[in-house]
């Protein structure tokens, strides 16, 4: 797979729905709107990579009222996945690009970006971070670039510069069209792109908290104390292990994609590392 290739086609049943992105390994970032036709909330979806092969996904987590929405990918780490690509900021007056295109369409988007970030109401009411944009290419009707993803040229900054040689960021994923004022009927070169780094706020799926308790909601306390049989020891550190593997292995991908710095990642890993030791030597977590 080749460079900036990261983008994921969506259908069902063979029916096109749009697109989306590896945000991670695991997760492809959406537009909820590109979704509006699946059969149900639980209907498995067929994710087309830009190699041509073909993996299935659910629909796992939405922000509705900001029109965003994600997508596992089932045995994902089963599958030989592309790196997540690096994410950043949106910056005005830089140039964006897209290798996306629809089915039949062989017309990649390009432009600027005129404003960002900006405040904009999203066809469901919500409020968000969005990108104001223009695009190079008149292709009058833009709805089949919906959910793809936005990369810009890096704003470099000496030797802190994140990204490598090349390497362009992705700022955004891919959400409406604005209107012509001159006639509303018909559609302008002037397009409306979500944050990547403010949608991922969205989601509790990339934050710490809800990776160091494995991927669910944190358990209320019990409130008597039981002694712990042998078996529900063993299960205890099963789930402990697995739990501790589901971190350290989503800490490397947002290494790699450049959402945390590799002292961040090392400072959790130092971290659940520990906990994990302090849990097997009957110790207690003081952080």
């Amino acid at each position: 797979m080749t460079d900036r290739h990261y983008w994921v086609r969506i259908s069902e049943d063979g029916r096109h729905l749009g697109a989306g992105f590896l945000v991670t390994r695991v997760f492809v970032l959406t537009a909820m709107h590109c979704l509006r036709r699946v059969s149900s909330e639980d209907a498995r979806l067929e994710l087309e990579l830009a190699d041509g092969r073909v993996m299935t996904g659910r629909l796992c987590d939405s922000a509705k009222e900001v029109d965003l929405a994600l997508i596992a990918v089932e045995g994902a780490h089963a599958h030989d996945l592309p790196p997540a690509p690096p994410t950043d900021w949106p910056r005005p007056q830089v140039r964006w690009s897209g290798t996306y295109c629809p089915p039949g369409e062989n017309t990649q988007l390009s432009g600027r970006v005129t404003h960002a970030p900006i405040d904009y109401r999203s066809a469901e009411g919500g409020e968000s971070k969005g990108i104001q944009l223009t695009v190079d290419q008149l292709l009058g009707d833009y709805s089949g670039y919906s959910g793809s993803p936005v990369d810009s040229d890096p704003v470099r900054a000496g030797r802190s510069d994140p990204f490598e040689r090349g390497e362009r960021p992705v700022v955004g994923i891919l959400m409406e069209q604005q209107l012509s004022r001159e006639d509303p009927t018909t559609g302008s070169n002037v397009l409306i792109a979500a944050s990547v780094r403010h949608a991922m706020d969205m989601f509790p799926h990339f934050s710490i908290d809800w990776l160091r308790n494995g991927g669910h909601a944190p358990e209320p306390p019990h409130a008597v104390s039981q002694e712990p049989t042998e078996a529900t020891v063993e299960a205890t550190a099963q789930r402990a292990s697995r739990e501790a593997d589901v971190v350290l292995r989503s800490l490397r991908q947002w290494e790699e994609a450049g959402l945390i710095t590799s002292a961040e990642a090392q400072e959790h890993r130092r971290r659940t590392l520990r906990q994990l030791g302090d849990w097997a030597l009957g110790g207690d977590d003081d952080d």
